[in-house]
Formats: C-alpha cells, structure tokens, sequence
C-alpha cells in the first residue's frame, strides 16, 4: 500500500508474523486492475477510493476504522496497528487519506520514476510501510 486497503487485508497476518513479501504480492495482483504486471496511479486511487463510503474523494480515519472493523472485529491490538498504519499513509497528517497522500505514496513506491510500480518496488514500499506501522 502501497494500499491502505491491501494492508487492511494483511493486518491479522502481519500481527502474527506472516511472510511480509507474499503478502505484497497477493496485495499487488489484488490492486493491479488489469493485470499487465504494473500499479498505474489510476489502479492505486481506485483501490484506496473503495473505502471512500461517502464519496468525498477522502478515506477518513473513520471510514477506515469502521472498513476494518467490519472485516475483522474489534481487537485492541489490531486497532492499534490499524491506526499507526493509518497515521503512516496519511502523509500530510491532515487526518485524511487523499489524492495528495496517494500521489505522494505511489510517487515514494515508483523508484524509477517510470510512472508505474512494479512488483518489487511495491513489494519493498508494501513491507517498509508495515514495519515502519508496527515498530518492527
């Protein structure tokens, strides 16, 4: 996340130490629409924008919360990670995630500036955003 919704899927995993790198690549194909072997910016707003529940182009922290409360329960563990992950992708603390923190995400992910992420540079930005969440 590179997504925060394809993290959101890995959280119980990754609090019980599953393989960081598979768990990239099964959030890769789960973001790459069309399946050419590239995340697009178009793909990686899309993704994020599924949480969006009232359509203002924004995923707040309560979205995001209510998202993965509903997918997993309340756990205070997980609730903890979850919102240091959310703190982590909303880049400019604005208690948002927006087209600003995504382009800046996705621009952070492509490190060859090629304007689209491959598999391997989402698989590192995808592990260093989790252990950058969840101080491991």
């Amino acid at each position: 996340m590179l997504a925060l919704y394809a993290l959101l899927l890995c959280l119980p995993a990754v609090i019980l130490g599953q393989d960081l790198h598979a768990l990239a690549n099964q959030n890769f194909d789960q973001i790459d629409i069309d399946k050419d072997g590239f995340v697009l910016l178009y793909e990686f707003e899309q993704f994020f924008m599924r949480m969006d529940t009232n359509h203002d182009s924004r995923v707040s922290r309560h979205e995001y919360t209510v998202q993965v409360t509903n997918i997993y329960g309340h756990d205070p563990q997980l609730n903890h990670v979850m919102h240091a992950l959310y703190d982590e992708l909303d880049i400019n603390s604005d208690h948002h995630v927006d087209t600003v923190d995504i382009d800046t995400i996705f621009d952070i992910a492509d490190k060859d500036n090629d304007d689209r992420v491959n598999r391997e540079e989402f698989a590192e930005y995808f592990v260093r955003a989790i252990q950058i969440a969840t101080g491991k």
